[in-house]
């Protein structure tokens, strides 16, 4: 299809350009000349704009595909972060481990069913590492009704991307009491 339009594009200023030369030949008049030499140029600018939105569309085509690439190259050095709740002798903790890469510039903010917030910091997490713990609450009874929402902000160890992951308490039977991941962002 494109090698058809190409070839049409050609044609058509082949036959102009014989079309012209044809005139010119036979009729030596200045007016003529002069007309057809403006009518050349408009074909010129006619050519060139064609030409132009084509690079424009391929230069769009190119930057849509660089930014799948980034996208995709930064997905693939993310750090994947797990927040889990456990009770011990009637004390709330949360903990969250790191996988697959380091994480850096942690953020955790705990929001309790009683409406407490509860924040905490770490330079750097990585696998393998003791995960970062917290105490949220002293004398609970159930740890499935003690956490609301658990927000998580954190960026590979490159500083490639940054994340946002929001978890949440399950409430259908196949997750009850655990936490989910409700969303996972990349953000700018």
């Amino acid at each position: 299809m494109v090698r058809n339009k190409w070839l049409l594009s050609v044609l058509v200023a082949v036959g102009l350009v014989v079309l012209f030369g044809a005139f010119i030949a036979v009729r030596n008049d200045t007016a003529l000349i002069g007309a057809m030499s403006a009518a050349g140029t408009v074909a010129a600018g006619v050519f060139a704009a064609v030409a132009a939105f084509g690079s424009l569309r391929a230069a769009a085509a190119s930057n849509a595909s660089a930014q799948r690439a980034q996208e995709a190259m930064v997905r693939a050095v993310r750090p994947n972060l797990e927040p889990s709740l456990s009770a011990v002798d009637g004390a709330l903790t949360g903990t969250v481990t790191c996988t697959a890469y380091a994480a850096i510039d942690v953020t955790i903010v705990w929001t309790l069913a009683d409406g407490d917030v509860i924040t905490d910091n770490v330079a750097r997490l990585a696998p393998g590492e003791d995960p970062l713990t917290s105490t949220l609450q002293q004398d609970v009874t159930d740890v499935a009704q003690a956490v609301q929402v658990v927000w998580l902000s954190f960026a590979d160890e490159g500083r490639v991307g940054k994340w946002q992951d929001t978890w949440q308490m399950g409430t259908e039977s196949h997750n009850l009491g655990r936490l989910t991941l409700l969303e996972s962002r990349l953000v700018d």
